[in-house]
């Protein structure tokens, strides 16, 4: 019996990947390609516009290609993107600039300008989000009237990374509110544009992308596309989602007091609920869903992008290894890491580079390695970068817990990070809860865009109830209670430090 195929993509911070699977559940290939982000500061992050373009149209070739799979099998397309990543269009929808990523920091005054203008309890209660800080769309919107206002005249659309992908599929302006919640533009109970910001930014709804359902059929895909993807003529688009919110899909976190983590570019700790969670202390966000009319916590800050600059930054001699063909240079690092005591003899990062994000957001706050003496090695380095974002998954799942009665004894990781045992190992010691990774923990938001793509295409009649089926733990670490002092002190050094910076890295930023 010929199965139906479901094409999912992943748009992420550093790079694209593309999977394929059958009506199964079960995946028949995929390709990744990374990419460089183009950083012109130390504030600002950007991306060229045909670089995820052609980037996606890369990966998809390549699974279209190797996948042996007749074209005529593959029935519906669906993506999930990387939120807060946005750019501007013309008439000709030609780019205006390049696309801000969300870890540009570019708009530090804009947020304040934003957050004098606007209340927290107006923000949260309109938008689901905390005061706003500068990674986020409404900052950039106004940074861009205020210092390039005759391309500001230009703009006819803005679009998320997925949005433009969209675009060039179908040229149809469409988005879908899991992403454009956290623009600060759309209102999360009214699910519409929020009229009080848009007038604000001197923007319009039609300046904006029809915002849908995920999981909603919008046509097929332009026959030219198609071609060129080795994709058939009557592949149907279905409008995809925010990553996160995919990736819980694709480990069945789809209903409450299921978590999960996603150590990505971004770091994130998601649980769903069925109607939103205001927090009135402003530290966590409340984002809409992938699936209709439910709503999804996340508490994010940065992730596996510290990872990724201190690999290339400080661990170039792993990278050459890895050149040369001697293993992977991230391994290299866990084999360092590994060798070093829980607790990095007393070495600890803050890993709040470019701003500190959930739960305690501070735009101000700044990445520091604290504790360093003569004995201290690269591993040691490298240890306390992953115990930091230990503690922080812990911070994170501590207030969540506190915001919605929950108790998490169980967390399901994805992402990059998910890939190294000895990191998942930390996560499990440092929290203090079970870690477990899923038989497609590494396709999980692929997997989470292809059931919205079976869905919106009629092969499933449930989202949440297919991605319980195919949800499938793969290990599991448990927390080894022999680390367990030397992590609680860790945690408390953690929130000594916050404590004692409190109100003071403002003041230190201005001294740069």
């Amino acid at each position: 019996m010929a199965h139906n195929y479901f094409l999912g993509v992943d748009i992420g911070t550093t790079a694209i990947k593309a999977a394929l699977f059958d009506d199964t559940g079960k995946k028949v290939l995929h390709h990744a390609q990374e990419y460089d982000l183009i950083k012109p500061s130390a504030q600002r992050v950007e991306q060229i516009p045909s670089v995820y373009w052609e980037t996606f149209k890369t990966c998809v070739k390549k699974v279209m290609e190797g996948s042996g799979v007749d074209k005529s099998l593959v029935k519906a397309f669906a993506m999930d993107s990387s939120a807060e990543t946005i750019v501007f269009l013309d008439e000709q929808m030609e780019p205006l600039d390049n696309f801000y990523v969300w870890m540009d920091n570019r708009a530090e005054e804009e947020a304040v300008e934003i957050n004098a203008r606007f209340t927290p309890d107006e923000i949260i209660h309109a938008t689901g989000q905390c005061p706003i800080d500068p990674v986020y769309p409404a900052t950039k919107i106004l940074w861009f009237k205020k210092n390039k206002p005759e391309l500001f005249q230009k703009i006819r659309m803005m679009f998320m990374c997925d949005d433009y992908i969209l675009w060039h599929m179908c040229h149809q302006s469409v988005s879908h509110g899991s992403s454009w919640c956290t623009s600060y533009l759309w209102d999360i109970v009214r699910k519409d544009w929020w009229p009080e910001m848009l007038d604000y930014l001197g923007i319009t709804a039609d300046q904006l992308p029809a915002i849908k359902e995920s999981g909603t059929p919008i046509g097929t895909i332009d026959p030219d596309v198609a071609d060129e993807l080795g994709l058939p003529h009557d592949l149907l688009l279905v409008v995809g989602g925010q990553d996160q919110c995919s990736g819980a899909i694709g480990v069945g976190n789809v209903v409450p007091g299921i978590f999960s983590e996603s150590t990505g570019g971004a770091l994130m700790v998601c649980t769903s609920a069925p109607a939103p969670v205001f927090d009135d202390n402003g530290c966590v966000p409340c984002n809409y869903n992938m699936i209709a009319d439910s709503y999804m916590i996340q508490a994010g800050a940065k992730g596996g992008i510290l990872l990724r600059w201190l690999r290339d930054t400080l661990c170039r001699e792993e990278m050459a290894k890895e050149a040369a063909g001697e293993g992977n240079a991230y391994d290299l690092m866990d084999q360092l890491a590994a060798a070093t005591p829980a607790g990095a003899e007393g070495l600890f990062l803050m890993p709040f580079f470019g701003g500190a994000g959930s739960p305690h957001p501070d735009i101000y706050g700044r990445g520091t390695l604290y504790g360093l003496s003569l004995g201290h090695t690269k591993g040691h380095i490298i240890r306390a970068f992953m115990e930091a974002l230990a503690c922080n998954i812990t911070k994170m799942l501590e207030y969540v817990e506190g915001l919605t009665g929950v108790k998490v004894t169980q967390i399901r990781s994805l992402g990059g990070g998910s890939l190294s045992p000895l990191w998942c190992q930390i996560k499990a010691d440092v929290t203090g809860r079970q870690v477990v990774t899923m038989k497609n923990t590494q396709d999980a938001a692929c997997l989470g865009a292809a059931i919205i793509a079976g869905y919106g295409y009629g092969q499933w009649d449930s989202i949440a109830e297919t991605a319980l089926k195919f949800a499938q733990i793969d290990k599991t670490y448990n927390p080894n209670p022999e680390h367990r002092k030397v992590y609680d002190q860790l945690l408390k050094k953690y929130d000594v430090f916050i404590q004692a910076t409190h109100g003071y890295t403002e003041e230190l930023s201005k001294l740069e």
